[in-house]
């Protein structure tokens, strides 16, 4: 435990400071911010000034502002207008912690009167409470600022305290208290005059559930208040005391009054997002307004409320990243919480061989994989999303358990490359080797970002070990993915291969073709290849396939599928194809229950022009400082905007018919709800601008930058490899 004092000498309400010892800075609060009513503002996560004559609650809260406990006369008066009383022993109000509260940094605000001030008993003015606590306590000789493992008030983490001579009990007085764990320091103050020292945090991090105020640690343990003591206009913020009184950079009037505005927005489709999860996780959409839960866009989707989806790119873990980067953002300890939940499921679902599977049922006797061992998804992010996410998870808590759990699912990964070079649609643990959807051995995918996964997760794993054989591993990619490319008819690729890189058969409306998505994908995978290695040969196969591209297709669009050997535009359907020049055969594909886009002409020529231009390796991470974000404020603002005035009253962004398929289930929007990131990229360099957030690149939504926000992605020493 580490303990700071500093020696006060009070006379009535005057403090005067004689001297410091130890780690112990004396500080005086700036301003009268501190001495005022309470008031809301951009940076309180609670406000109760207690001016009801009948109830406690608070004025304002971000989260539950309802209040609890007994024994309280809220009728008496106050500093500024009424304020609450403890009219009987034990007596005290509690208020819902979660996003009224964030233990990791904050400041509490109270003022406090009566017999407290000369009690001979310890007393607890304030207490937050999860597995550990923070709080307020008055004693003969100090007021402390307290950090308490679990129920023990005899052992503190650590206590900062403020040595108090003689405080009149007849006026009123201003508690501060304040925390940061990114600086390891605390801060403690009565009326405007205190002491800030080091102090040492919890380890055990989880969002505080309840607070008491007037009570708490201390009401089996002799600390019951007595009736007589009085507090009013309660206060709480989510930044630091440095923060708090910070002189910030002013930003143009137009954000100031629009900020607040995009911060409200965000927090609200954030918070109707988190009351969706369950047990740490989500399904991928929900309806509207009725929320029933769906893995996918067909109805046929659609699972009891016990289910969760680790399939397609958009589902839980990249969910529970969009938390985490909002609370990088927004400071709301509950954004934290709900990604902690979620990488909690993620660890107990991992198998101990390294992977997971692409859906799960929470039972009463724990998780339940929706999928056998012979089908473990490579598509869809199932492997790649979990990874990336105990990446960011590591990074922002330093909990080596998520290290450990991304090293075992990336060995799996390496595993289960196969021989030439490719990765399947799944593998099948019981015969140890991948396989394409239909069950061929070894054959490999495109489609859903398979490949490109795969490279990404490759390169992540050599940047975490070190290890050479990740990158021997992209090297075997690369020969694939060049031999993979159409020759004759068509110059693009398929979205599947059987072992042979002969195109094949994946879902019965999933033809054996070249493509306009594995087209795009196996490009951009050849260009991140080229970006690690310089070598053109990774280049070359996007330069055939534009050529063929512009001398195919003049307007630039493509069929989505095109048959190999006859170039001819194909549909398929229950595993028939249809050629699309036969308008009977058209007329009738149009009336079965799938996309629209596979019976479309595609524009495609532009982007693959566009991925060959940009192969010369960019930053990945751009300079971020206080100007450049200004500089940008007016695009993520109109960004911003849109968002906006698209979302609907509870916060998300609902679409008439999911997939815009006969099959879909209808009204809904995505559990992602992509475009928050408007509201919360904006919201970031706005609050750098102005000096609130420490300018940095935080990866903006993006899941695999959000993990690894370093500038050397590219960086591997690709001889290493040979």
């Amino acid at each position: 435990m580490r303990t700071v004092r500093c020696i006060l000498a009070v006379v009535g309400i005057s403090l005067v400071l004689a001297g410091a010892s130890g780690a112990a800075e004396e500080l005086e609060l700036r301003g009268s911010w501190w001495e005022g009513p309470a008031e809301q503002t951009r940076r309180t996560t609670l406000v109760a000034s207690f001016d009801s004559a009948t109830s406690n609650d608070a004025d304002y809260a971000r989260g539950d502002p309802h209040s609890g406990g007994f024994g309280m006369s809220p009728d008496v008066p106050g500093r500024h207008g009424r304020a609450t009383r403890i009219a009987e022993i034990g007596g005290h109000v509690h208020f819902p912690g979660g996003s009224n509260l964030n233990p990791d940094h904050g400041t509490v605000r109270l003022l406090v009167r009566g017999t407290v001030w000369q009690d001979e008993t310890a007393r607890w003015l304030f207490e937050a409470r999860g597995l550990d606590r923070i709080g307020i306590r008055r004693d003969t000789k100090a007021l402390s600022l307290v950090f308490s493992p679990d129920r023990r008030v005899d052992r503190p983490i650590a206590q900062l305290d403020l040595p108090l001579g003689n405080v009149s009990t007849d006026e009123w007085h201003c508690v501060v208290a304040s925390w940061d764990r990114a600086t390891g320091r605390g801060w403690i103050a009565l009326d405007g005059r205190g002491v800030s020292g080091e102090m040492t945090f919890p380890d055990r991090r989880r969002a505080t559930f309840v607070m008491y105020v007037g009570g708490g640690i201390g009401g089996r343990m002799g600390g019951l208040n007595e009736p007589g003591l009085e507090i009013d206009d309660l206060v709480i913020y989510d930044v630091p005391l440095p923060m708090l009184e910070a002189e910030l950079r002013p930003l143009p009037e137009e954000d100031q009054a629009f900020l607040p505005r995009a911060e409200d927005a965000a927090r609200k489709c954030l918070n109707l997002v988190a009351d969706l999860q369950r047990w740490g996780g989500w399904m991928t959409l929900h309806t509207w307004p009725t929320l029933i839960g769906s893995y996918a866009q067909g109805r046929e989707h659609v699972d009891y409320d016990e289910a969760i989806g680790n399939d397609k790119s958009h589902a839980t873990p990249y969910i529970a990243a969009r938390f985490l980067y909002a609370y990088e953002i927004l400071g709301d300890y509950r954004f934290f919480e709900v990604a902690r939940r979620t990488g909690e499921f993620l660890l107990a679902a991992q198998d101990a061989r390294g992977f997971w599977v692409h859906g799960y049922k929470m039972t009463v006797y724990g998780i339940k994989p929706n999928a056998s061992e012979s089908h473990i998804k490579f598509q869809d992010s199932v492997q790649s999303h979990p990874i990336f996410l105990f990446a960011y998870l590591h990074r922002l808590t330093g909990d080596e358990r998520y290290l450990e759990a991304l090293k075992r699912a990336g060995e799996f990964y390496l595993a289960a490359q196969n021989p030439n070079g490719s990765w399947s649609h799944h593998f099948d643990a019981t015969k140890g080797i991948g396989a394409t959807a239909t069950g061929l051995p070894q054959g490999g995918e495109l489609n859903d970002l398979a490949m490109n996964d795969a490279i990404d997760i490759m390169v992540l794993m050599y940047h975490v070990t070190g290890e050479a054989k990740y990158l021997q591993a992209i090297k075997r990619a690369g020969e694939w993915l060049i031999g993979a490319q159409g020759t004759g008819a068509a110059r693009g690729w398929a979205d599947q291969y059987d072992k042979d890189d002969n195109p094949t058969w994946a879902r019965h409306f999933e033809p054996p073709a070249y493509g306009t998505t594995a087209t795009r994908l196996a490009c951009r995978a050849l260009r991140e290849v080229y970006r690690i290695s310089k070598d053109e040969r990774y280049l070359q196969p996007i330069r055939e396939c534009v050529a063929w591209l512009k001398a195919k297709y003049p307007d630039g669009k493509m069929p989505c599928f095109v048959e190999p050997g006859t170039g001819k535009r194909i549909a398929s359907w229950q595993r028939k194809i249809y050629y699309l020049d036969d308008p009977e055969q058209l007329a009738w594909l149009k009336r079965q229950p799938t996309g629209v886009w596979y019976y479309q002409l595609v524009s495609i020529t532009s982007s693959i022009e566009s991925i060959l231009a940009d192969a010369e390796a960019p930053r990945t991470v751009p300079e971020v400082t206080g100007e450049s974000a200004a500089e940008r404020l007016p695009a993520l603002r109109a960004s911003a905007q849109t968002a906006m005035e698209s979302q609907n009253e509870a916060g998300v962004w609902v679409v008439r018919k999911v997939a815009g398929f006969m099959g879909s289930v209808g009204v809904g929007f995505s559990t992602s709800s992509p475009r928050v990131l408007f509201l919360l990229r904006y919201a970031e360099a706005a609050r750098i601008a102005a000096g609130e957030l420490a300018p940095a690149w935080r990866g903006e939504g993006n899941l695999l930058r959000m993990a690894y926000p370093k500038d050397d992605w590219y960086e591997v020493g690709w001889e290493e490899g040979d």
